[in-house]
């Protein structure tokens, strides 16, 4: 059981760390809200033709207050992280940018104190986080510098990131408390609303129907549609459910580490020592969230 979990925690980081590569290929033609909206609508379609097809249907009525639930975790995990960070983006680059990210751990944890006391969080678990954290700041310590962190209107773009982190740590939690329903439903019911919000955006702020796609970055945007928002949401909801915010949050340390070594492998990019250095921090900080499980286990026993 507990080997599950960790495969499904790397098969997470894997699948939205290989988005960067896609995005990278699809951006220039297709704007910002619009590859959301996209996302999150293939990501829908994707999720309601496997709920059809899975035979497992619910047999009672969704409990009161559960589409309040899937609305707010559709608002807090979609569409204001997606603002906050095209926003905060305009002021600090993609290194600062992913560090603030990774404080999404330490939000989750602090607020499962605050808000899920019932969800107990170990020394371990918290020691966890924060080598998590140092080796994500090494991961990208060499594009980090002073004049990276420094001019106007920085601090807006540290305030922003550090909402969509605070938003994204919030969803957890809300996911965490949603009725046992399928993963698969409760994921695309959560998509439905991110649809709900971002098309209409899309249209408002940008036009999305003067695209200049090819058939290749077509299929690159149902991929991303179809796995990276679809599927990986469904594995998402399901981690939660059988660990937690707090483990499930550890995937923020993956995602970019897994970005830079596809980009090795695919593209051909350099790999610095500091990734090397990164990977095994990073790798030592699951193998004490690993030993804070062991003793649980032993203490349940």
């Amino acid at each position: 059981m507990k080997r599950l979990n960790y495969m499904l925690l790397l098969g997470i980081g894997l699948i939205w760390g290989s988005q960067f590569f896609f995005v990278d290929l699809v951006i220039g033609n297709i704007t910002p809200i619009t590859l959301a909206a996209s996302k999150a609508v293939l990501g829908t379609i994707t999720l309601t033709v496997l709920y059809l097809f899975t035979g497992k249907k619910e047999s009672t009525p969704l409990p009161t207050g559960t589409w309040r639930s899937f609305i707010l975790i559709g608002l807090f995990e979609a569409v204001v992280p997606f603002v906050l960070i095209g926003w905060g983006q305009q002021y600090i680059n993609s290194s600062t940018a992913s560090i603030l990210l990774g404080s999404i751990p330490i939000f989750t944890i602090v607020f499962v104190k605050i808000f899920a006391p019932s969800e107990k969080v170990s020394w371990q678990k918290w020691l966890s986080v924060l080598i998590g954290f140092a080796g994500l700041c090494l991961l990208f310590a060499p594009d980090l510098s002073s004049a990276s962190l420094a001019g106007k209107g920085s601090f807006i773009g540290y305030a922003a990131l550090l909402g969509a982190a605070i938003s994204f740590a919030a969803s957890l939690l809300l996911i965490k408390r949603l009725p046992p329903i399928s993963s698969i439903l409760a994921m695309r019911n959560v998509l439905l609303v991110a649809s709900v919000v971002l098309v209409p955006l899309a249209f408002i702020f940008e036009n999305p129907l003067q695209l200049d796609l090819s058939g290749q970055q077509v299929l690159y945007v149902i991929i991303l549609g179809v796995f990276h928002a679809g599927l990986v949401y469904m594995l998402y909801n399901t981690l939660v459910r059988r660990t937690g915010a707090a483990f499930t949050s550890l995937t923020n340390y993956l995602v970019p580490l897994f970005g830079i070594l596809l980009g090795t492998l695919i593209l051909g990019d350099h790999l610095a020592w500091t990734s090397i250095a990164a990977l095994i921090v990073i790798l030592a900080s699951l193998a004490i969230g690993e030993l804070s499980g062991s003793a649980k286990a032993k203490q349940s026993s």
